[in-house]
């Protein structure tokens, strides 16, 4: 579905005017800004974000979207870099992608621990480690530590009444 007539009057590409919820006079618009299609006096505008989150692509690299959908990767380009209306809804559709797709990876990694082979045991400790969190730079705040104390302090009592269930004693030797 690539559209037609994306080029101004002036020679050139269109952006704000793309949207029926940004059009001025005279305009012809052909996508709204909503999730979902609109139909405003019998006609029918479609959800540019919901076919930019029908496509199989990683956020900030949507070149088979942009030559599909909007005929150029230059034409993407300039609707990107358009202003603040429509580039603030290309970064909240490219978030949601990132998301899903993080989501969609992780399923797959939960799927995975569940084998048993080596892959399984990866998948595993890296849901086991939080590998998919947001890591903070810096030093770690106070109810930070406190927490990974205590998440510690369980893991070793724990581990104290396991060891004492299977008759495990811990030696320590003289040196």
């Amino acid at each position: 579905m690539k559209i037609k007539n994306n080029i101004s009057s002036a020679g050139r590409y269109r952006t704000k005017s793309l949207f029926w919820e940004l059009r001025t006079t005279g305009d012809n618009p052909k996508f709204t800004t909503k999730s979902e299609d609109i139909i405003r006096d019998g006609i029918t505008y479609l959800s540019l974000k919901k076919i930019y989150m029908s496509y199989d692509h990683v956020p900030g690299y949507e070149y088979d979207f942009a030559l599909e959908v909007l005929g150029s990767w230059e034409q993407w380009t300039k609707l990107v870099n358009a202003g603040t209306d429509v580039s603030d809804l290309v970064k909240s559709w490219r978030s949601e992608l990132d998301i899903r797709l993080k989501a969609k990876g992780i399923k797959a990694i939960m799927k995975h621990a569940l084998d048993d082979d080596p892959k399984g045991l990866q998948a595993a400790k890296y849901l086991v480690d939080k590998g998919y969190a947001v890591k903070k730079v810096g030093r770690p705040s106070s109810e930070e530590v406190e927490r990974e104390l205590k998440i510690d302090a369980r893991a070793a009592k724990q581990q104290q009444i396991d060891m004492d269930r299977i008759g495990l004693k811990i030696i320590k030797g003289d040196k």
